[in-house]
This record gives structure tokens, sequence and C-alpha cells, in this order.
């Protein structure tokens, strides 16, 4: 009890300044119905206790008088905060009845609004899960999100309703809503049938409806997050139409985002149609203000390298204070980057957006457990070889971890990801020397 109660008092919550003017109403409403019973019935009360102490002790003790007089004072402070604390849970509890524990909430809330300012750019399953750690150590997050997807669900909304593809954009929304796994449960549905919603995800409609009632995404988005309580915001790359070009090892020129992945030969160069794509000014201002960013993880061509190659994206990039980091993928992704070390990621990355836009290269120097990395290899993929000499030639400073956590998948612990990067975030703004960085990390994990 004495516990929460304290919590209360936690600085930053802006309670106490709230429970002072109370004090202060309660003093001066005291006060103010004394002149209208008239003062002297106070004079009574005071004069009954100074009897009744006199008859208990023999004599007029000022001490004693005042000993009672605090007791008197802390009971009636006692009775004031519990009865806000009652208060303000039984409004809570109105008003949402799933809510438990509203003072470790509220001061949850308070420090996460006090995280740094994060930006995160990719796509698909990567960015998701990175999310999934980031919005529990900062609400000042910021998801830019590749929209270049033409396949399933979020192809055949684009084709038919004329919008930017809804697909990442479910996924980070989910990721980061205060209600994930109820969430997460509902809009991942998905129709069966042979009808004209069979194949389609309910998130993905729910997106769709939102920027045909509001007229763009950008508004849709923002509506959608106030709908799911979402913790920063999610913002598109682009609200342009863009589609994917990629020249092939084999010479060949390859259309759109599906075609490319299942294309068996490796990519060369990849591009947009229209190359000169607008960024939504929302995204760069995020760039612009952030504390750091992130690339990654994600599928190097058709989830990270479409939202740089929006021309104000990388702009922002080149003009922001914030360090530049790329989380590199545990593993190699078949029709991808099949046989890429760490520096053949940060290579690929460089030949499409150019040198020094990179500053920090993470990659995981845990091992996935052998059965997991036997049922990789039946699908040809292979963990990430770290070749760290290589990556100091490009002109980024490498830092190793073990990213994968109790479970020893093949993929980033979402909550290990997280406590990495704001580890480092904190480290890079102390300015410790690049040299050193994997050391200090070491000692602080």
């Amino acid at each position: 009890m004495m516990k929460r109660l304290v919590r209360w008092l936690y600085p930053g919550l802006g309670i106490k300044r709230w429970m002072l003017l109370f004090s202060m109403g309660l003093v001066v409403l005291v006060f103010g119905v004394t002149l209208v019973l008239n003062y002297q019935f106070l004079s009574f009360i005071e004069e009954q206790i100074f009897r009744l102490i006199y008859q208990m002790t023999g004599q007029y003790n000022y001490a004693i008088i005042a000993f009672w007089g605090i007791v008197i004072a802390l009971a009636g402070a006692a009775c004031m905060l519990v009865s806000i604390r009652k208060l303000v849970k039984r409004v809570f509890a109105l008003l949402a009845p799933e809510e438990s524990k509203v003072s470790e909430q509220m001061l949850n809330r308070v420090l996460l609004a006090k995280g740094p300012k994060v930006v995160a750019i990719g796509g698909g399953h990567g960015l998701s899960m990175l999310l999934r750690g980031l919005k529990n150590k900062t609400s000042n997050l910021t998801a830019i999100v590749t929209v270049a997807d033409d396949g399933g669900s979020s192809g055949r909304l684009r084709e038919e309703m004329d919008i930017i593809a809804p697909g990442d954009l479910r996924n980070c929304l989910v990721a980061m809503a205060d209600k994930e796994s109820l969430l997460e449960e509902s809009f991942q549905y998905r129709f069966g049938g042979k009808g004209e919603l069979a194949g389609h995800s309910l998130g993905n409609l729910f997106i769709a409806a939102l920027i045909e009632e509001f007229g763009n995404a950008e508004n849709a988005l923002k509506a959608a997050s106030r709908i799911l309580n979402v913790r920063g915001q999610v913002i598109p790359a682009t609200t342009d139409k863009v589609r994917l070009s990629a020249v092939m090892a084999d010479g060949a020129t390859v259309v759109g985002e599906t075609e490319i992945a299942a294309y068996p030969s490796r990519i060369v160069r990849l591009s947009t149609i229209p190359a000169d794509a607008h960024a939504v000014p929302a995204a760069a201002d995020a760039i612009l203000s952030a504390d750091l960013v992130v690339l990654g993880p994600g599928s190097l061509y058709t989830s990270i390298l479409p939202n740089l190659l929006v021309p104000d994206i990388l702009r922002a990039l080149r003009s922001s204070s914030a360090p530049c980091l790329y989380v590199c993928n545990v593993m190699t992704q078949p029709g991808e980057t099949d046989h890429f070390t760490v520096a053949d990621h940060l290579k690929a990355l460089i030949s499409h957006i150019g040198p020094g836009v990179i500053d920090f290269v993470l990659a995981n120097d845990g091992r996935p457990s052998e059965e997991v990395i036997r049922r990789y290899a039946a699908a040809g993929a292979y963990p990430v070889v770290i070749d760290e000499e290589e990556v100091k030639k490009q002109g980024a400073t490498l830092i190793q971890a073990d990213l994968l956590g109790e479970a020893r998948g093949a993929v980033h612990d979402a909550a290990v990801l997280a406590d990495e990067l704001i580890r480092l975030k904190g480290l890079l703004h102390a300015h410790i020397a690049p040299e050193l960085l994997n050391d200090y990390l070491r000692r602080s994990r």
C-alpha cells in the first residue's frame, strides 16, 4: 500500500503541484467556513482539547499539545492522499475497466516520453520486430515505412483503390500499439473463401478504409495511431505509388517487388518508378530532429533501400546530426543476399546512397542453435559472416553483440536489440571514441 502511494510522489508526474493546490484550496475553504460559522466555533473546539489534555496530564503541556496537533495534521494529510488516490483509481476504473496498476502505468508513460528520439527506417517483419522492443524504451519513436509492396492483399488494395500499400504500415501500427497481442490477433486475420474479401487481412482493410475516409495516408495513419493508442508515429516514406525496378546479374530488368524477389538471379542495381518520389514532410522532419537513426533489420533490397531511394529521405539523412546505424541481418536471404558478408551488405547500401551516410554497423556475433541453422540451410540461408576489416574500409564503425536472446533463433531478439541500441545511443552522445565502443558496450551489458 505505502509503496504504491509513494509512486504518486515520483518526480515528473505533474501530480504533486495539483495536490499542493488542492491542499491550499482546502485551507482556504476551511478558513471561509470558519468565518461564516464564527471563529469562536474553532476556539470552543480548541478549548475542549486543552481541557482533555489537562485532565489526562494535570497540566497544560505545550509539547503534548503540539504533538497531538502534528498527529492530527498528518492524519488529515494521509486521508487526503488516500482519497485522491482512490478517486483517481476509480475514475480510471470507470474509463478503462481493463487497466490496473494506474500509478505504474502513469510513471512508465512519463519515462517513455522522456526517452530519446529514435527513427527506424525499413519495412517487413524486421522493422516491426525492432519497434516491438523500442516502444518499451521510448515513445519518441518514428517508423518510416516502405510502401513499394505490390503482392498479396496489399498489392490488390493498391491496384483496386489506387492507394499506397498498407501491409507494412499495418505491421508497424500493431507492433507499436499498447495492446499489441490483442491487436495482432485481430489485424492479422485473413478472410478465407472465394469472394472478394478472400486473402485480405482485416488490418489492411482497416487502413484502406481510413485512407478513403480521411483523403490521404498521412491523416489516416494519424487517426489509426489515436484509435490504437500507438506509442510514437508511423509514417510512409512517400505517398507516391512507387514501384521497384531492378537490374539483375544476368542483365535483365525486373519491375515489381514480388517479381524481383522471385527472380532467380542476383540484384545488381535497384531503383524506383518514379525515380523522384516525394517524401512525406513529417518523415524528413523526424530524421532531422532525431537522436538516433536506425536502418533495418530486414530485407536489404526490398525493405530498407526503397526508403533510401526517396531523394528527400536521403537528403535528410545527409543533413541530420544524428548518428546513422545499420542493423545487419542475422542470416543471408535467398535471392537477395546469397553469400553476403556484413561488409557486402554495407557495400550494397553505399553503392546506392553513397558514402558518408552510415556511421555504424551493428552485427550479431551470437550463434543460432544447430537445429535452427540446419533448417535455414535447407532453404539456402546461412549466418552472415562478420568481416570487420572490410567494414572499416567502407568508412563505418562495426559494433558486435549477441542479439539472439535465450531463444537462439535466427532473428534478432526484440528486447535485446532495443537494449543494445539505447545503450549505444547513450555512449555515442557521451562522445566515446569509435574504436572503444565495443569495449564500453561489453562492460555495460
